[in-house]
C-alpha cells in the first residue's frame, strides 16, 4: 500500500534489482580466471634495490597517498549524489528495497579485497601477483610516521612499516569501494523506477510518459558517467601501488619486466572494469529502449510527433553519434586509464 504522501514520487519494481546480481557475477568470473589460471607464487630471484630506495619508496608512497585521496573523494561524492537522489524522489518502499539490495552487494563485494577473495585457496595476495619479495624488501623497512610511539597507528605497526600502511589503507579503500559501487549499480537501476500511482498494468497518458522517460535517460547517463569516472579513479589507485615498488629494483632487466607484469595486470583490471559497467548499464538501457520504442508507437499512433520531439535523447541521429561516444568512453575508460598506465603516462604509474 503505497502512502499518500508517497503518490508523487518514485517507485523501484523489486524484480529489477536483480540486475544487481549480474556484476557480482562479473567480479567472480574475474576473481576465478585470475586465482586459478594466474601465478601467486612470483618470486624476484637475485633481487637488490638501488641506494636510493628510500627516496624512491617515498614518493611512490605520496603518489599512493594522492590517489588514494582522489579517489577517496571521487567515492564520496557519487555515494552522496545517490543518497540524495534516493530519499528525494523514491517513496520509503523504494527506499527499504534498494538499501536491501545495496546490503547484499557490499555483502558479496567485501568479501573480495583488491586481489584477494576470501574463497581462493590461502596465499593468494594481491602482492603475490607481483612478487610478495620485492613489496617485503621496499616497504618493511620504510618508516611510517603513525607507527611510532605516540603515533595514531598500532605501535610499531607490527614492524611492518610502509607495508602495514599500504594494507590498512587499500582495506579501507575497498569499503569505499563496495558502498560507491553499491550506489552507482543502485542507481543505475533505479532508472528504471515510475511514479507509485502507476501500477504494471496502468498506461499513463503520453505526456507523463514522455516526462517518465526522459527523467530514465537522464539517470542512467548521469549514472553512467558516474560510474566511469569511480572506476577509473579505481584503476589509478590500483595502479599507485602496484607499481610502488618498482622502481626501486636496481637491475635494469628485471625492473622492467616488473614494470611489464604491473602493465598487464592493470589492463586486465581495466577490462574487468569496463565489463563490470556493462554488465549493469546493457539490461537498463535496453528495458528503457522497449519502453521508448513503445512510446514512439503511441505517439505515432495519437498522431503527436511533437512529444517525440520535445523529449531528450530521443533523437536517433542523436543517440547514434555524440551520446553513444558518450557513453563508449564512459565504459571503456578504465581501459583507458590501464592502458596508459601501461605505458608509463599516467603521473609516473606503470614505472
Amino acid at each position: 500500500m503505497v502512502r499518500a504522501k508517497d503518490m508523487t514520487k518514485l517507485q523501484i519494481d523489486p524484480r529489477y534489482l536483480l540486475i544487481m546480481l549480474l556484476p557480482v557475477v562479473v567480479l567472480i568470473v574475474s576473481e576465478y580466471l585470475l586465482g586459478t589460471f594466474g601465478d601467486t607464487s612470483v618470486h624476484l630471484e637475485g633481487l637488490e634495490l638501488k641506494d636510493q630506495s628510500r627516496l624512491i619508496e617515498l614518493s611512490a608512497r605520496y603518489r599512493f597517498l594522492a590517489a588514494l585521496f582522489f579517489f577517496g573523494g571521487a567515492t564520496v561524492s557519487v555515494t552522496a549524489i545517490f543518497v540524495f537522489e534516493l530519499y528525494s524522489r523514491h517513496t520509503r518502499r523504494s527506499i527499504l528495497t534498494t538499501i536491501v539490495g545495496i546490503v547484499g552487494i557490499i555483502v558479496v563485494s567485501l568479501s573480495f579485497s583488491t586481489f584477494e577473495p576470501d574463497w581462493m585457496p590461502a596465499g593468494f595476495e594481491s602482492e603475490s601477483l607481483l612478487g610478495l619479495n620485492l613489496f617485503h624488501a621496499l616497504l618493511i623497512p620504510a618508516s611510517l610516521a603513525g607507527c611510532e610511539a605516540g603515533g595514531s597507528l598500532p605501535d610499531g605497526c607490527d614492524q611492518q612499516g610502509a607495508y602495514f600502511a599500504m594494507d590498512y589503507l587499500l582495506d579501507r579503500a575497498n569499503m569505499l569501494t563496495s558502498l560507491s559501487a553499491g550506489a552507482v549499480i543502485a542507481g543505475m537501476v533505479l532508472a528504471l523506477s515510475r511514479p507509485a500511482h502507476i501500477g504494471r498494468s496502468t498506461h499513463p497518458n503520453l505526456e507523463t510518459e514522455a516526462q517518465i522517460l526522459k527523467t530514465a535517460q537522464e539517470a542512467t547517463q548521469r549514472y553512467l558517467y558516474s560510474s566511469g569516472i569511480l572506476l577509473t579513479t579505481g584503476m589509478v589507485l590500483m595502479l599507485s601501488w602496484m607499481s610502488w615498488p618498482g622502481d626501486a629494483i636496481l637491475n635494469d632487466d628485471m625492473r622492467k619486466a616488473h614494470a611489464e607484469l604491473v602493465s598487464s595486470l592493470s589492463i586486465y583490471r581495466g577490462v574487468t572494469y569496463s565489463i563490470l559497467i556493462l554488465s549493469y548499464y546493457l539490461p537498463v538501457s535496453l528495458i528503457l529502449k522497449v519502453r521508448i520504442d513503445a512510446f514512439h508507437d503511441a505517439v505515432a499512433t495519437a498522431g503527436k510527433p511533437e512529444l517525440a520531439e520535445d523529449v531528450a535523447g530521443f533523437d536517433i541521429q542523436r543517440i547514434a553519434t555524440l551520446d553513444a561516444l558518450k557513453a563508449i568512453i564512459a565504459i571503456v575508460s578504465p581501459i583507458l586509464t590501464g592502458a596508459i598506465g601501461s605505458f608509463g603516462g599516467l603521473a609516473g604509474f606503470g614505472g
